[in-house]
């Protein structure tokens, strides 16, 4: 037995498997901080339509968050607002639903935790940045080019392509 303690994101849909078809429930979410496995999404917040199926359950909506990565220009915490679309089915019984698919437990619990994990990441930026005029870092010293001037020479040229620069400046000659 593991000592895991349950998602904040559980629900019951018992009462919704003994419904009519097309019964149809709004559930709306406000948390200041949630951990979704290895994510913290801070807020989470948004509303979804839970609707019985002849399948399952069906859900739609839409989840806003915030990411807090790194930005890959400076280093410094980078802030990344997402959206999340919810648009999917969750089985019952459990045994209908196709392998990789979503189910509902045998106790009528719904888990939104790996759901709304996937969604998070793949709306997460392959490249995160603080803000868009990031200037980043300097490649001669790593000074923070966004907290001023570092005194480094601008445009260093390599010594052994210093002939090719007399080629862009013909009025040397």
């Amino acid at each position: 037995m593991t000592n895991k303690r349950p998602s904040r994101l559980r629900f019951n849909f018992g009462f919704f498997l003994e419904a009519t078809l097309g019964t149809s429930r709004t559930i709306e979410l406000n948390y200041p901080t949630i951990q979704v496995e290895d994510l913290t999404l801070s807020p989470l917040t948004g509303t979804f339509t839970a609707t019985r199926t002849s399948e399952g359950v069906y859900l739609s909506g839409t989840l806003h968050s915030t990411l807090i990565g790194q930005c890959v220009r400076c280093l410094e915490p980078a802030t990344t607002p997402i959206s999340m679309q919810v648009d999917d089915l969750f089985y019952y019984p459990p045994q209908t639903a196709p392998e990789g698919e979503y189910a509902i437990g045998e106790d009528g619990f719904i888990d939104l935790a790996p759901l709304v994990r996937e969604l998070a990441v793949l709306e997460t930026p392959i490249q995160p940045v603080c803000r868009p005029d990031c200037q980043g870092l300097c490649i001669e010293c790593g000074q923070n080019l966004n907290e001023g001037d570092c005194g480094c020479e601008s445009d260093p040229i390599d010594p052994r392509l210093s002939a090719l620069q007399q080629l862009l400046n013909p009025s040397d000659n």
